[in-house]
């Protein structure tokens, strides 16, 4: 069944035709349907819009992950809906405050899900079939709902699936920290999800989505993505209060771009993306000494990933998956800063004792002119008191001025008396 479409067309936002384009009118040009349009557009509004972060290719070739990363997108039909899209203003408040997504829960066999929503001020209402046709993916795959078992893959485990990339044998979905999951190809995707499709601005923690989606991506499953799209759409156009954020724009001017929406129609550009970003989420650091090296942020002890190191990445090694503590690569860092440090400390040795030597030949020279010019002033000395003695042995008569030097003199050479001679 073809989708219904109808409403005014895009010149009718702008108040008709003009020679000159007029300013955009209020409300980003939205003529609302009705009531319940304009309500959740006036919550949608009070919220902050962000850009999504979209893989980056300059960040994914210097960490040396790219190829290993587009696979796996590639694995679930991906690669075109996460290049780096601008979003819009009028297209998500438009797009998210019409959006109703109706699933069938009757019919387990060949369940006939239905979206509506307005681009524009055009209607569209098409079955979901139709939707993945449109958008370009398959009308099949697993759909992991709680309500659907028959969609539900039996192999899937999340607990044990958390457990073998994480290594943490508790499972919560409310508390299950992105900053556990070791290999940093799925660290990135599982950002990358959380900040396209599952639009968040903070990413503590991983949703049950995007963990089966890792689980698929790693196993190569088939997945009903436009299912997962619209759900959370729905739910984020319909959530009743001004609480959250709008991270969605990009993926919103795919959808828009799939039903001939062109981006010049587009208000408001928002748009952002790069390795800083990676940075300042603790995802990695620079690695001394060049820095042109990144450490991988991990909460494993004695463990080193310096990246790029696709031995270590690759995902299709089952040991990539999970790093373990003592890693031979600590060692070799470990080693390596032993040596350095070893140089470093044989070079102050050396230059120590050749700062030494040059100290104590100086400190000797010192001593060898301070005891000629004590040895001196002794000689002078005893010359002047074997004068006075010769006067008194003489009979002249001392002054009090010669009294008072000869002790003095004998006070700072420490005798006890003139060495009389013979009276």
């Amino acid at each position: 069944m073809a989708p219904k479409r109808s409403g005014n067309e895009t010149g009718s936002s702008f108040g008709g035709p003009s020679s000159k384009r007029q300013a955009p009118a209020k409300n980003h040009g939205i003529h609302f349907k009705d009531n319940k349009q304009r309500d959740r557009y006036k919550t949608l509004i009070s919220k902050p819009l962000h850009p999504c972060r979209y893989p980056d290719s300059y960040s994914l070739n210097v960490l040396g992950i790219r190829d290993n990363v587009f696979k796996l997108l590639g694995n679930l039909g991906w690669i075109a809906m996460l290049r780096p899209m601008r979003g819009f203003e009028n297209f998500t408040y438009e797009f998210l405050s019409s959006i109703a997504f109706t699933k069938d829960r009757m019919n387990f066999d060949n369940p006939n899900h239905r979206v509506s929503f307005r681009l524009m001020n055009v209607d569209y209402e098409m079955s979901l079939e139709h939707f993945c046709l449109e958008m370009d993916f398959a009308n099949a795959g697993f759909i992991h709902d709680s309500w659907n078992h028959d969609l539900k893959p039996d192999d899937y485990n999340p607990a044990s699936f958390w457990e073998r990339i994480t290594g943490l044998t508790h499972y919560n979905t409310r508390s299950n920290k992105a900053s556990n999951i070791h290999n940093p190809v799925l660290r990135y995707l599982q950002r990358v999800m959380a900040c396209t499709i599952w639009g968040r601005k903070e990413l503590g923690t991983t949703r049950t989505d995007e963990l089966f989606m890792l689980w698929a991506m790693l196993n190569n499953r088939p997945v009903n993505t436009c299912y997962y799209l619209l759900d959370y759409l729905a739910s984020l156009g319909s959530k009743p209060d001004g609480k959250g954020e709008i991270v969605v724009g990009g993926i919103i001017t795919y959808i828009a771009r799939k039903f001939g929406v062109g981006e010049d129609q587009g208000l408001n550009r928002i748009e952002g993306n790069n390795i800083e970003t990676l940075v300042a989420m603790n995802f990695i650091k620079p690695h001394p000494p060049d820095n042109m090296t990144y450490e991988l942020q991990l909460n494993v002890p004695l463990c080193l990933i310096i990246l790029p190191n696709p031995s270590r990445t690759n995902t299709e090694v089952e040991d990539n998956l999970l790093y373990v503590g003592d890693d031979p690569q600590v060692h070799e860092e470990h080693t390596l800063r032993q040596a350095e440090g070893a140089n470093l400390h044989q070079e102050e040795e050396r230059h120590d004792h050749d700062t030494g030597s040059y100290y104590n030949d100086e400190r000797w020279a010192w001593m060898q002119t301070e005891v000629q010019r004590i040895s001196t002033e002794q000689q002078r000395q005893g010359v002047e008191i074997t004068g006075l003695r010769n006067d008194v042995l003489r009979g002249n008569r001392i002054n009090e001025e010669n009294n008072q030097m000869l002790r003095n003199m004998m006070q700072h050479l420490h005798l006890q008396g003139p060495p009389y001679g013979p009276s």
